[in-house]
């Protein structure tokens, strides 16, 4: 008996361990989520939002513009910001928003301070650190990760009654570059699509978005050739199907936007889950 509940104790232990050691990723159409251990991301931007938030301890920032590190739990770093973060082996929630999104403005609103571009201290990161917590503990479906997800984003349920809106033009941008994600459309052809100058669409499209049009492009290209390879498919034939021109310019783009080898994410099929949301 003595020795039933010795092993009974183990698996538990061990079952605890293999969930905290998995990693996980969630794709949906207008954010991801991953959770799990990274290594310290070097000098990077992003073509979207992220909220990165410290499971179990704080971590550091240091951003392009200043020189001093900035140790947080909480940390958005806004589409376009180039910043590096120091992890030390700690496990790390991101939260990746699409910058024309109404939930990446309240993220952003929710933010309490920051000196140069990347905003620290979300309001409710109490209540969020718990959730990610959670999320990092459990293994939870697509759907329901959603959800959890939303109280974090959206505590006040403030998106249906928000008015603000991108610009009809910069929509159709927008719709142009994801309906066809290896289009290489260019400024020229895209300004002419909505009736703008392309100085003008330039202009408009990093005011609303935070990044400029081939940032864009490149963030939904990398967004693809994540559910792509999820669902089966090779890197390579996912990266080109995205628009990439091989494998090489894909690895080069990936460690430029995200500060991670792409081999990271995609070479640990063992310790990495990935779930595709509706």
């Amino acid at each position: 008996m003595h020795n039933s509940r010795i092993r009974l104790v183990w698996l538990a232990t061990v079952n605890y361990l293999r969930l905290r050691t998995v990693n996980k990723l969630y794709i949906w159409e207008n954010r991801a989520f991953y959770l799990g251990v990274l290594p310290d991301m070097s000098e990077h931007r992003l073509g979207g939002a992220a909220l990165c938030l410290g499971i179990d301890r704080p971590f550091q920032v240091l951003e392009s513009e200043s020189d001093a590190w900035q140790t947080c739990r909480s940390v958005l770093a806004p589409p376009g910001c180039m910043h590096e973060i120091n992890l030390g082996g700690a496990p790390m929630a991101v939260l990746f928003l699409e910058p024309e999104s109404e939930h990446y403005r309240i993220v952003r609103d929710a933010m309490q301070g920051g000196e140069w571009q990347c905003l620290y201290s979300l309001t409710h990161e109490a209540t969020a650190l718990s959730i990610v917590s959670e999320l990092y503990l459990q293994v939870y479906d697509a759907d329901s990760a959603y959800s959890l997800l939303d109280r974090i984003i959206d505590p006040q349920q403030l998106a249906p009654d928000i008015n603000r809106s991108l610009d009809t033009r910069i929509k159709r941008v927008v719709q142009l570059i994801k309906e066809d994600i290896s289009q290489s459309y260019s400024v020229e052809e895209l300004a002419e699509r909505v009736n703008l100058s392309p100085t003008r669409l330039v202009h408009l499209f990093k005011e609303q978005t935070g990044v400029p049009v081939r940032r864009f492009r490149q963030w939904n290209r990398m967004k693809a050739v994540v559910a792509c390879v999820a669902g089966g498919g090779t890197l390579t034939d996912a990266a080109l199907n995205a628009g990439f021109s091989d494998s090489a310019h894909f690895s080069r783009a990936f460690r430029n936007m995200f500060g991670l080898k792409p081999s990271f994410v995609f070479n640990r099929s063992a310790e990495l889950t990935i779930f595709i949301g509706r």
